[in-house]
């Protein structure tokens, strides 16, 4: 999803989204608009994937960003829509915060509510390393919870390449259930020509539902995933991308598919 999975078991934050360029590489348009869509399969006879997502992004003079985004997916023999709504503000050349309100609805699946706050500091020549703090929370369906941290850092070098890394220490209820998800991630291109993506994790879960009522519990997990994204035009292009993913009780092979404009 883009997904929208914290340790897997909420949101890869939606508009927070796993495959998001990092945010230093601000968009020099004033709108992008990305409409898509992505297809998985899961072993263990559990079926199909399916979600359609639309995402804007509205950047401003100063560096302020808005974003917004709408999620619906099926999985799991479960049909849930997400509408986020999120935004990041220039403080000063060094310091910037960030912000996501969500709200989701069909069931275990999908977090009711989440909020997420994010505080951001530029260092070194050029100020081309970034730290990130944040701190999330999520409810859902049934009593559960997660909330936690989400920890990273971005380097920006002087060939158009960016390296990330970070974690997600996560808590989930009910029973207090730990979990971690380290990450990785590179990116490669410039704006206006085209960007590849690769990103990996492994760690663990707390909880995750597999079906109505049914949800798994403390395990390890990992994944890896590819986005392309190419400029046909100075004004709109295409995004091709997938991802593997993989636990002790299933796996999951997903590609998706989106077009965007820029004005």
């Amino acid at each position: 999803m883009k997904r929208i999975r914290m340790a897997q078991s909420g949101l890869t934050v939606l508009l927070v989204c796993g495959f998001c360029l990092p945010s230093a590489a601000q968009p020099t348009h004033k709108v992008t608009l990305e409409v898509g869509g992505s297809q998985g399969r899961m072993t263990a006879g559990l079926g199909k994937a399916e979600a359609s997502s639309v995402r804007g992004v509205w950047a401003f003079a100063s560096g302020d960003v808005l974003n917004a985004e709408v999620l619906d997916e099926r999985k799991f023999g479960l049909h849930g829509q997400v509408v986020a709504l999120g935004g990041t503000k220039v403080l000063s050349p060094e310091w910037s915060v960030g912000g996501t309100l969500v709200s989701g609805h069909g069931g275990d699946a999908w977090a009711r509510n989440r909020y997420d706050l994010e505080l951001t500091k530029a260092w070194g020549p050029g100020r081309s390393v970034l730290t990130r703090a944040a701190r999330y929370h999520a409810r859902f369906d049934g009593n559960r919870a997660d909330k936690g941290w989400r920890l990273s850092s971005t380097a920006y070098l002087s060939i158009p390449l960016v390296l990330e890394g970070g974690v997600t220490l996560n808590v989930s209820e009910p029973g207090a259930v730990r979990s971690h998800m380290p990450y990785l991630a590179a990116t490669y291109g410039t704006e206006g020509e085209q960007y590849v993506v690769l990103r990996a994790t492994r760690g663990t879960e707390a909880y995750q539902a597999v079906a109505a009522g049914a949800q798994l519990v403390d395990f390890k997990s990992s994944s890896w995933g590819l986005r392309w994204q190419y400029w046909l035009a100075p004004s709109y292009g295409l995004v091709v991308q997938g991802e593997h993913y993989r636990n002790p009780s299933y796996e999951r092979k997903t590609v998706g598919m989106s077009g965007f404009a820029q004005w």
